[in-house]
């Protein structure tokens, strides 16, 4: 893991947008303990959960870890909305069975998550990278309304799609699927970027040991994290989804790719088949004649994006 722990090196600033869920606090929270990125803002966005439960979510999460970072609201719906879709994956307000305290002291940011991005991407002059690890929904519309940000932001890492297979239909991931509009868009910009889906994160399972461990650690963020492992992992023992670290797995790319393997593809979201809503064609063997746009993620070491996330989860 070169890098980590050189407090001279200047870090890396990141916005993370996520619709948070169980794994995308834990996201959140190993993002906070990174020792090589600045966490410059939150940004909300429906998806796991309704915006307004994402956006409490970051907000008490923040708060509760005493951390002094921008929090703003996003997308309350994708561009073309879907209607009810909501589960209980992740609990009725997101969190599992876990209860943060309502921190109605921590004040939202004054601006929309289009906004946020913008000014933190004007400030950083090049540099801002963004985790985006819900729908695109508020990527899209800040793109549409600053077509600017396109020189401005240096990469995007995203949690959405697969190359093979899906996880809402046989053809689409969640995040995709929920604003596969926003997801076109935001593929389409030009941007560098790196697409960590289900062929990865499906591998990405903590177990009860590593629950074990984190609780012992004893810090805040450690032991919410096991707190919330442990509600996945009865979800699981229930015929529910594994204790599987989607988001993490992204972030993991940004500062810890050592741990992944990964090859250029060209990618695009399909928008008007409601068989494939969402699916992302991955061009794996060039028939499109496209230049590779994306830089996807295809294999991970799983014990060592493990031990890599806990020592993370204990620094935050």
């Amino acid at each position: 893991m070169s890098g980590r722990g050189e407090g001279r090196m200047k870090k890396r600033p990141f916005i993370i947008d996520c619709d948070t869920g169980t794994d995308d606090a834990i996201a959140v929270i190993a993002a906070l303990g990174c020792e090589e990125i600045c966490v410059r803002a939150i940004t909300s966005v429906n998806g796991n959960a309704r915006e307004r439960d994402t956006s409490r979510n970051n907000r008490n999460l923040i708060a509760y870890l005493g951390m002094q970072v921008e929090v703003a609201h996003g997308a309350s719906s994708p561009l073309y909305p879907r209607g009810e879709y909501y589960d209980d994956t992740h609990g009725n307000s997101g969190l599992g069975n876990v209860v943060l305290r309502d921190a109605e002291e921590y004040l939202y940011s004054e601006d929309m998550a289009s906004e946020v991005i913008r000014r933190i991407a004007e400030g950083e002059k090049g540099d801002l990278e963004l985790l985006v690890v819900g729908p695109m929904t508020n990527i899209a519309i800040a793109l549409t309304m600053y077509p600017v940000l396109k020189e401005q932001i240096k990469h995007i890492w995203f949690m959405g799609g697969a190359v093979h297979g899906g996880n809402i239909t046989t053809c689409a991931e969640f995040n995709v699927w929920v604003d596969p509009a926003a997801a076109q868009i935001v593929l389409n910009s030009g941007i560098s970027m790196t697409m960590v889906g289900l062929d990865v994160t499906e591998q990405a399972a903590m177990k009860r040991e590593d629950v074990d461990e984190l609780r012992v650690c004893g810090t805040k963020g450690a032991v919410l994290v096991a707190d919330i492992l442990d509600y996945m992992l009865e979800r699981y023992a229930n015929g529910g989804e594994d204790a599987l670290m989607h988001d993490a797995s992204a972030l993991a790319a940004a500062v810890y790719p050592e741990c992944m393997d990964f090859e250029p593809y060209f990618v695009d979201v399909e928008c008007g088949s409601p068989y494939t809503a969402g699916h992302t064609a991955v061009d794996v063997r060039g028939r499109t004649g496209k230049e590779p746009n994306v830089n996807v993620a295809v294999g991970i070491r799983t014990d060592e994006f493990r031990q890599w996330l806990k020592e993370c989860v204990r620094k935050c």
